[in-house]
């Protein structure tokens, strides 16, 4: 049984259609599959048409209920902007969509219990708590699974905490790993292994320049795609 795990695709067709896990036997996705990107109803579709298992993330709630993303500082100027165009071009079903996505889910596969979230198991939408961080100990008390797959930090890892097993894919479509591949990661028989590939970054880049934004959000956006990192005025707000 082969399980590939996404998340935090950001509306980047280009990086999803580039996905390469073609014969797995399932897709579980950990949400945000819209904002940042230029391509959120096509995201959505591709999920629904490829029958993903997929919970609901912060941007995911802001775009199907019109509201706040709740994100990061340095990033609120580009995801405020970038949920106007979001909103303009979904559908109503595909708000629908949006707002229906369970904000956790848990599945057994091949005998393993899965439990999804796209933050954390106590703050489902908007929690973060770093790869290294002890508060996951305490996270992961809430959860009867066996392995328990998350997002949003768009920064993958893999971490054993007494018998579970947490796992973060990282960014399919907005990676911050200093790497612009694409990542993701896959269960197979019980192992997990992190995995990254390249994509046509350009493509994304020529529909960013495409959206009705101002030029320093369309920058802030293809530096981040283009080099896997914020630019540097948002790397230095972040410290603050």
């Amino acid at each position: 049984m082969k399980i590939a795990i996404i998340s935090d695709i950001h509306a980047n067709l280009a990086a999803l259609e580039a996905f390469p896990e073609k014969n797995c036997d399932r897709i579980l996705c950990l949400g945000d599959l819209v904002d940042y990107g230029p391509h959120p109803k096509q995201v959505i579709q591709w999920i629904r048409e490829n029958n993903v298992v997929c919970v609901r993330g912060n941007h995911d709630q802001a775009a199907g209920y019109q509201t706040a993303s709740h994100c990061s500082a340095p990033f609120i100027r580009l995801a405020a902007a970038t949920l106007r165009y979001t909103i303009d071009v979904l559908s109503s079903a595909e708000s629908q969509y949006l707002q229906r996505l369970p904000v956790h889910s848990e599945l057994t596969i091949a005998k393993t219990r899965f439990y999804l979230v796209h933050a954390t198991p106590t703050d489902p939408l908007y929690g973060y708590c770093a790869a290294s961080s002890g508060l996951w100990v305490k996270e992961l008390e809430w959860v009867d699974g066996d392995v328990v797959l998350t997002g949003h930090t768009h920064i993958p890892l893999i971490r054993q905490i007494g018998a579970k097993t947490l796992v973060n894919p990282g960014s399919l479509g907005q990676p911050k790993t200093g790497n612009p591949e694409a990542c993701y990661a896959v269960w197979e028989d019980g192992a997990v292994t992190l995995k990254t590939y390249s994509y046509p970054v350009e493509s994304t880049v020529s529909a960013i320049l495409e959206m009705p934004l101002s030029s320093s959000v369309q920058e802030d956006l293809i530096y981040l795609l283009r080099t896997g990192a914020p630019m540097p005025q948002l790397r230095t707000m972040s410290a603050r």
